[in-house]
Order: structure tokens, then sequence, then C-alpha cells
């Protein structure tokens, strides 16, 4: 069987074995991070990919990535 791993380019976000994962820095871990799996994280790249399954409160609409933010103050 083999692997595949796919990068979404605009967002890094990981599909490996139709599963996703998410991309977090140290900085950004999620406080319950010591519950997860070991088996549904992947160190990768300088990232923590999380698979969404393992993520509590993980909403697509509601993640974002600071470039996607729309900011007012833009020169």
């Amino acid at each position: 069987m083999s692997n595949k791993i796919k990068f979404n380019s605009s967002t890094n976000i990981l599909k490996l074995n139709n599963k996703t994962y998410i991309p977090f820095q140290l900085h950004q871990l999620p406080d319950y991070y010591q519950e997860i799996p070991l088996s549904d994280i992947i160190k990768l790249k300088g990232y923590i990919y999380i698979n969404e399954s393992s993520l509590k409160s993980y909403n697509k609409d509601i993640h974002t990535l600071n470039k996607d933010l729309d900011y007012r103050l833009r020169r």
C-alpha cells in the first residue's frame, strides 16, 4: 500500500490516506494536546499536524491563517 501525501498549497493542510491533518506551530497547540493519541500526530517541516477527527472544537469555517484575515489598516 502506498502512502500518498498531498499538501493544500495555500493553507498547508495535509491529506494522507484519506485523513486530513491540520497544521499547528508549537505556540498554537490546543490545551488538550497531551490527550491526543500519538497515532494522530505527525511532525513535519516545522509544523505539528493533528488529525482533524482528534480535535475537539475544530470548525473549518472558523479556522483561518493570518494571511486570510482582512485587515482594515492596509497600506
